[in-house]
């Protein structure tokens, strides 16, 4: 395990008990109307530091090695540019967020250059935001690549999903990877399923309970060789498979 110290990213997450996502999981296509206004999320990380810059690499390169999965922010978008064959699996409860990794991906699709389509992104969206992933996308320009995004979604390598991942139905995210799962990053979600970012009105004895479903549906995702990208606090965590089932000890704070 080693860390990496980025802001908090911000990803909002409902209780397991009240969403659709207890129901099961359900996929979006990139043009299918998710009735929410798009909200483009970026992670605030500090941009340019080199621990800030691990996130994306780590999440482009493991596509030589399988599939992906990421919560819906510029992360996600990061892993699409991956120059491996793996496909990528977009998973996240808040659909707001969902719409505007859709928007930023159907923008690419449509666009002749990466340089389009970065101004298109700036155009229709925060100018902070587009900002931001073009500066990661210049600090890792050498493990990404825009043809690969626009190749991968012409395959229809992009899922989007609408899933709980403190729900037991978050296990059907398998089957939407092929080549098995070799990197997934899920920001810091314990922070709000643990409610020391999110006090909703649930007890100490629930949100424990969620975050040990989250935990095991994390672990039954991975495959023998993948890493996690987990945070609890503040900074982020990554881990291998074994380190991800006897150190990450998930708890309520």
């Amino acid at each position: 395990m080693f860390r990496i110290n980025t802001g908090s990213s911000s990803y909002n997450v409902q209780s397991s008990a009240s969403s659709e996502g207890s129901e099961g999981v359900k996929s979006y296509g990139l043009h299918d109307n998710l009735n929410v206004r798009a909200n483009t999320t970026k992670v605030t990380d500090y941009v340019g530091t080199k621990a800030a810059n691990q996130i994306p690499c780590l999440l482009s390169n493991a596509t030589f090695q399988g599939d992906v999965i990421s919560v819906a922010n510029s992360m996600a978008v990061l892993a699409a540019m991956g120059q491996g064959h793996g496909n990528v699996i977009v998973a996240d409860l808040d659909k707001a967020h969902l719409a505007g990794v859709q928007s930023v991906l159907a923008i690419a699709q449509s666009s002749g250059s990466q340089e389009a389509w970065l101004r298109e992104v700036k155009r229709q969206h925060k100018s902070g935001y587009a900002d931001h992933l073009e500066l990661l996308i210049q600090r890792n320009q050498e493990h990404l690549s825009f043809d690969s995004l626009k190749q991968r979604l012409h395959r229809g390598g992009v899922s989007l999903v609408r899933a709980d991942m403190a729900s037991d139905s978050a296990t059907e995210l398998a089957g939407l990877a092929p080549h098995g799962v070799s990197g997934m990053y899920v920001s810091n979600i314990e922070m709000y399923l643990g409610g020391f970012l999110d006090k909703a009105n649930t007890s100490i004895n629930e949100r424990q309970q969620a975050l040990n479903t989250f935990k095991n549906n994390i672990v039954s995702l991975m495959g023998a060789e993948a890493f996690l990208i987990r945070g609890e606090s503040v900074g982020m965590q990554v881990h291998n498979k074994n380190a991800a089932i006897n150190d990450w000890i998930p708890q309520v704070r």
